[in-house]
């Protein structure tokens, strides 16, 4: 996991890339296991059973959707700030996403948390007024991670409050 984070010079560096790596090992395994439990119910002819089995199936697939664990990449050097992240679980094509702006952009930001997952809302001022970007999901970040991102963020709300 990559930490990294200076005061004098403001940057910090986040990324959850090993704990992405576990909870889609972790995924996987769990999946290919509910399948195999089912496929065992089918050969052994057990209607009921293997009918049960595909609704957990299909209930385990749902809730992870729902989930929407995203890979977060977290940066704020170089005076910008830049966040990639994509789904870790994707039933179809993963979509990559990136944001990047200046630190003197940033306007307000906002961390939800709903049901035990965090949502990241940042608003920008840009040329043609405020801007929202779409709300980025921090539900597979530690807890610690997302208080150093909404510090980060905080810091550099009140710099530009204060015309730092």
């Amino acid at each position: 996991m990559l930490k990294k984070f200076t005061i004098l010079s403001g940057t910090m560096e986040i990324s959850n890339q090993k704990r992405s790596k576990r909870i889609k090992q972790a995924f996987n395994i769990t999946g290919v296991f509910i399948v195999l439990v089912g496929l065992a119910f089918l050969w052994l002819k057990n209607d009921t059973p293997v009918l049960i089995t595909a609704g957990v199936f299909a209930v385990y697939v749902g809730i992870s959707q729902f989930a929407n664990l995203c890979y977060v990449y977290f940066s704020t050097e170089n005076g910008k700030v830049l966040i990639r992240y994509y789904p870790i679980i994707s039933l179809l094509k993963k979509e990559y996403e990136s944001i990047e702006f200046a630190h003197q952009a940033l306007v307000n930001f906002q961390i939800e948390k709903a049901m035990g997952f965090a949502d990241l809302q940042i608003a920008i001022r840009t040329k043609r007024g405020i801007a929202e970007y779409p709300s980025i999901s921090l539900a597979a970040l530690s807890k610690s991670e997302i208080e150093q991102i909404s510090f980060a963020l905080s810091e550099i709300v009140r710099n530009n409050r204060l015309g730092i």
